[in-house]
């Protein structure tokens, strides 16, 4: 028979495994680093959760806004072909100065492009409008088309070539500015009529804005080509664009360098008839768009067809729509692309005479900025150097 004190005693007595272990001079077990470490990993591994979640939507989630940059500057006379008249390849080149518009920002970009020297930031629409970026690229390459042939007949013109030119209307090219005029028309709007009047050369438009004041409204007749999706509904859609004829209220702004001088405030070129060059010009711009090349374009044409350094040994860069009596029309971007022919090394920038004072506020390491009027200021210019 178990006795049962024996028995009690030697359970008691008996020691148990960790306190045999401990006797063994093994060491205790201790709870694993993430037990010891639980209170501050928790919150740890949410801020890293959270932290990963802000950079995948920083890195994805795309703005409305777009970055402006200073671009490159290219030497004209070697983008230009000329086919009926003897060429002078020129030492020094003028250059034509170009900006560059970026996609829409993320958050990542947006934070970065807001501490790049000489790059602004703005609405996509700025530059878009009520459009695409598609039609945006569609649009600058007409301009560019159009400032081309402007560009030639303004060059060919100055050389004492006969152009049978032919204007009908004043082309829309930039919409960028504050003016009220910007706000209403669009690029490739046709500027037809103004207060009654036929307007088929800047001529004729200077001459009914020189009889008002700056805050006046006139009226413009213009025509405007409208995309499929404007047509109004019907039972027979029309099949491709078509163009219609409409009154436009627009107020007059001051010019900032001739003050009571009133000015509709977008850029504008002479719609011409396709004819006949006596010369043929042909210009290779790749994917630049935009009417601001048309000055450097007829300044290099000229420097082709003509004996002698016109740059006089400096480096020259300039910017300007043009028009085929020669006329330099304002541009958009002036402060990018006055960055860009400084980084450049060039002597001299040429601007349109409107742009001047805001190139000249973003000019340095000497660099000589000229605004000008015309063509022909511009060749004075050079000739002074």
């Amino acid at each position: 028979m178990r006795d049962q004190n024996t028995t009690e005693a030697s359970r008691l007595a008996s020691p148990t495994p960790k306190a045999l272990s401990t006797q063994l001079g093994q060491p205790t077990r201790q709870p694993g680093w993430g037990r010891r470490n639980r209170r501050w990993l928790i919150p740890a591994g949410a801020v890293v959760l959270v932290l990963a979640v802000v950079a995948v939507a920083f890195t994805f989630w795309r703005t409305d806004e777009v970055a402006v940059r200073p671009g490159k500057v290219l030497e004209v006379p070697s983008l230009i072909a000329v086919t009926g008249a003897e060429v002078y390849p020129p030492q020094n080149e003028v250059s034509l100065v170009t900006v560059l518009v970026s996609q829409r920002l993320n958050i990542w970009q947006r934070i970065a492009a807001q501490f790049e020297s000489g790059t602004d930031i703005e609405p996509e629409r700025t530059f878009t409008g009520d459009g695409t970026r598609s039609e945006l690229r569609q649009r600058n390459q007409n301009q560019m088309r159009t400032s081309h042939r402007a560009a030639a007949v303004a060059a060919l013109a100055h050389l004492g070539y006969e152009i049978p030119t032919l204007t009908s209307g004043l082309i829309v090219l930039d919409t960028t500015s504050a003016s009220p005029a910007a706000r209403l028309l669009r690029s490739s709007d046709v500027i037809v009529g103004a207060q009654g009047h036929p307007v088929r050369s800047l001529e004729e438009l200077s001459a009914v804005l020189a009889q008002h004041n700056p805050g006046e409204m006139v009226t413009l007749q213009v025509q405007r080509t409208l995309e499929l999706t404007e047509h109004p509904e019907s039972t027979t859609p029309p099949q491709e664009n078509t163009q219609e004829e409409i009154t436009l209220e627009v107020e007059l702004i001051e010019s900032d360098t001739e003050p009571q001088r009133a000015l509709l405030g977008v850029g504008v070129t002479e719609r011409v008839a396709d004819v006949e060059l006596p010369v043929a010009v042909d210009v290779d711009s790749g994917s630049i768009g935009g009417p601001s090349a048309g000055l450097a374009l007829s300044l290099g044409i000229i420097d082709l067809l003509t004996p002698g350094d016109l740059m006089g040994g400096l480096h020259v860069a300039a910017t300007g729509s043009i028009s085929p009596d020669g006329s330099v029309g304002t541009i958009g971007e002036v402060d990018q692309k006055t960055i860009a022919a400084q980084r450049a090394g060039m002597d001299i920038f040429l601007v349109p005479h409107e742009n001047l004072a805001e190139a000249l506020h973003h000019a340095a390491n000497g660099m000589k900025v000229v605004g000008v009027a015309s063509l022909q200021e511009a060749l004075g210019a050079l000739a002074q150097g």
